[in-house]
């Protein structure tokens, strides 16, 4: 039997990480989780720190490993994820496979999209209280810059929370850097996967950390990264108190239905338009539209400079306004589910 590794400061670190999100978001004992595992540095620390807490804590951790088949020998990769996993200590552990397709959303969106709707699944197969995720600082730092870089609002700069808008994941490694999670790995014994995609500058995630942040970290100074997440972080406080003023203001504007959203003029016009945003932002949202700045903007229009303009055609949405009233109607052929 090998002997078991000395704790080392980056495997200390992981697993207090783990403790803490555990603490802070009421996982107990005799509560599941799933871990999500690509085979990856960040993922199998956050596996392997998981386990070690679960058992002492009571909490049973199972994991999954989500095969896109984007790649070639993809199976043989999450295969192997699942043996390193297994060899951990694992003892409920499966590989999903699922179909990408891209379609309007773009390669990455879809996969991501996909990748979600599978752990979801497992997570409700095992009863699971959260599904975690190995998210890193440095994922987090990318995030915002993208999301400056597109112009994105403030949701996007706000980048990714500890805990997911709908509460079904945990990122509890947003604090920690990438080298960590390395380090964890190698303290470890812990073989890992390295993804040659995370090469490939084609993928604009790839661009900023390999072109965009060690230019800024050379030229503005070190702890640019930090900074950037502590940006997010400050900003993901802002937009809870906004979203929690939008969801208030939602109720008295509008009116729902099984496939439409009924917005008053009037009530509408009296909202801060930091408010007003987010209501029209979150009734496509509701009706299965991925919103952009260019199709709220559209919306607005119908309230703040109406001439009697034509109806609106949104992906997956038409709006029209009558009179005091806007509504906004799903073109989908199957209802949304939310409304």
């Amino acid at each position: 039997m090998a002997a078991r590794p000395r704790l080392s400061p980056a495997m200390a670190d992981v697993r207090r990480a783990i403790r803490d999100s555990w603490e802070t978001y009421g996982v107990q004992e005799g509560d599941t989780v799933v871990i999500a595992c690509s085979g990856g540095a960040d993922s199998l620390a956050l596996a392997a720190a998981s386990l070690f807490e679960g058992k002492r804590a009571k909490i049973k951790v199972i994991a999954v490993v989500v095969n896109h088949n984007l790649q070639k020998g993809s199976k043989e990769i999450a295969e192997q994820a699942k043996t390193t996993l297994m060899e951990l200590g694992y003892v409920t552990v499966e590989v999903v496979e699922v179909k990408v397709v891209s379609g309007s959303l773009g390669m990455e969106a879809a996969a991501r999209n996909a990748r979600y709707g599978a752990i979801d699944d497992f997570a409700k197969r095992y009863g699971a209280k959260y599904s975690m995720l190995g998210h890193t600082l440095d994922d987090q730092a990318e995030t915002v810059l993208l999301g400056l870089a597109r112009g994105s609002g403030p949701r996007s700069i706000a980048g990714m929370s500890a805990l997911s808008a709908d509460g079904k994941y945990l990122r509890p490694l947003l604090g920690l850097r990438r080298e960590t999670t390395v380090a964890f790995c190698v303290d470890s014994g812990i073989a890992y996967w390295q993804d040659p995609q995370n090469l490939d500058t084609k993928f604009s995630r790839v661009k900023v950390r390999l072109n965009v942040l060690p230019v800024l970290e050379k030229e503005l100074g070190p702890g640019i990264a930090s900074a950037l997440a502590r940006t997010a972080e400050i900003l993901q406080e802002d937009n809870q108190y906004l979203e929690a003023q939008a969801e208030i203001a939602f109720h008295e504007a509008a009116k729902t239905t099984n496939n439409s959203v009924v917005l008053s003029v009037e009530e509408l016009y009296q909202l801060a338009p930091a408010i007003r945003n987010r209501v029209i932002h979150n009734s496509l949202v509701l009706l299965g539209a991925e919103p952009s700045k260019n199709h709220i903007d559209a919306v607005v229009a119908l309230l703040t400079n109406w001439h009697g303009q034509k109806p609106l055609t949104l992906p997956a949405v038409r709006v029209v306004r009558v009179g005091q009233e806007i509504t906004l109607k799903s073109t989908k052929t199957t209802k949304p589910g939310a409304c």
